[in-house]
């Protein structure tokens, strides 16, 4: 039921859209958000620290590998006195 739905609601919409071309019309610009998604990678401050301790970690050492940089990188999450 669910897929017939859907196409019915396609078809719909295709022959708006076809409809709006015979006429000329460009038809629409662009869709609307059907949902609020955000950014986690982003907002999430867990790896927003991560984040700056490993750019912190390559900005004091000139040449620390690849390997530090990644052990280091999960000290984010723990307490900052247990790290010291």
């Amino acid at each position: 039921m669910t897929r017939q739905s859907k196409n019915a609601t396609n078809a719909a919409r295709a022959r708006t859209i076809t409809a709006m071309h015979k006429n000329g019309e460009k038809g629409p610009s662009k869709t609307n958000p059907q949902h609020t998604k955000r950014h986690g990678y982003r907002d999430n401050p867990d790896n927003l620290k991560r984040q700056a301790e490993a750019v912190k970690a390559r900005a004091a050492m000139e040449k620390t590998s690849g390997k530090q940089i990644l052990r280091n990188a999960g000290n984010a999450s723990k307490d900052e006195a247990v790290v010291a």
